[in-house]
């Protein structure tokens, strides 16, 4: 592209025709301005103007940040008309972000390109913006937009938004609950599940005894669940017996304790191909924990790997400015 300097008062109609404003006029005319011969009045108000003309190959900001919208595009995403040179993609329904950042950082090493999205991992509700794109001159080359395509269809996606499944969930609860704390737990249970668009098979207080507990196992196999919430097992006593009839049910532990805090006391299980996930106390569900981070992923894959715990650990120190990251239930 070709960079020009031109003084306002002495401009023509040929000075600006079809070339790009690269410096704001004040309110009324914004960097990025494609000009023409409505716009040489307000230039021959101005001093010293500056312009790039754009040659063969180049791109315009905003028909680059169209393009790489596209190339970043995915199932459950939209594009948004580019704004002052910024396009976004936002969520079409609720569901996990998952963001591939080493095809992030390899766009952004190209120069002239940045591409920002939300943190990997995290739930959104429909409307809401996940990706971001833009070029930082007013007009770019055109083949560095087609490096960053190619880095999009050969090695992408960058970012996909996955669905949230309405898994068949089944909810236990070994404590002894009065009225209050009853309907509090009822109240965050029915809130974070309906969020997720699960169906409920049912909630189940029980005592904590080997057979109400194996009971209990026993109807959420005999009912399909997909899910097994179980809230109220000791995570540091072995011998309680959510693991010990998980094991006599056909299930296995995969994973006890969450490298996360709040909710460091998570567990995680597997009933048949049910997931099974643990909190150390019903409370669990009435705060924002660990379980807030792991639960997308649940109801994204339909399923629960120790990794999928693990993993959690990078961003696991969840007590202070962390609101932003979990799932906006209300």
């Amino acid at each position: 592209m070709k960079t020009i300097r031109l003084q306002g008062a002495s401009a023509q109609g040929r000075d600006v025709d079809g070339r790009v404003l690269v410096h704001d006029l004040g309110p009324d005319l914004r960097k990025g301005t494609v000009l023409g011969g409505r716009h040489l009045e307000r230039v021959r108000q101005a001093g010293e103007v500056h312009l790039v003309e754009l040659e063969p190959g180049d791109l315009h900001e905003d028909e680059a940040a169209r393009r790489l919208a596209a190339a970043l595009l995915s199932p459950g995403l939209e594009a948004q008309k580019p704004v002052q040179s910024q396009a976004r993609l936002t969520a079409r329904h609720r569901g996990l972000v998952r963001v591939r950042a080493d095809l992030v950082d390899a766009i952004n090493s190209l120069g002239y390109i940045s591409v920002f999205t939300l943190m990997d991992g995290q739930a959104v509700a429909e409307g809401e913006e996940v990706a971001g794109c833009k070029v930082t001159p007013v007009a770019v080359p055109g083949s560095l937009i087609e490096a960053a395509e190619e880095i999009c269809r050969k090695d992408g996606p960058v970012v996909e938004l996955l669905a949230f499944q309405p898994l068949k969930t089944y909810v236990v609860a070994t404590e002894r609950l009065k009225p209050k704390a009853r309907d509090l737990f009822s109240a965050a249970v029915t809130a974070k599940l309906g969020w997720y668009g699960a169906e409920v098979l049912g909630v189940r207080e029980v005592a904590r005894t080997s057979d109400a507990v194996a009971a209990a196992y026993q109807e959420a196999i005999e009912l399909g669940a997909q899910l097994v919430l179980f809230a109220g097992a000791s995570a540091i006593d072995p011998l309680d017996p959510a693991y010990a009839e998980l094991t006599r049910a056909g299930g296995h532990l995969l994973q006890l304790g969450a490298p996360m805090h709040p909710g460091s006391m998570l567990w995680l299980g597997r009933l048949g191909d049910a997931a099974v996930v643990g909190v150390a106390s019903c409370a669990g569900f009435g705060r924002s924990s660990s379980l807030d981070l792991l639960l997308p992923f649940v109801f994204a894959y339909g399923r629960a790997e120790a990794k999928d715990l693990l993993r959690l650990g990078h961003g696991g120190l969840i007590e202070s400015a962390a609101g932003r990251r979990f799932p906006p239930y209300s």
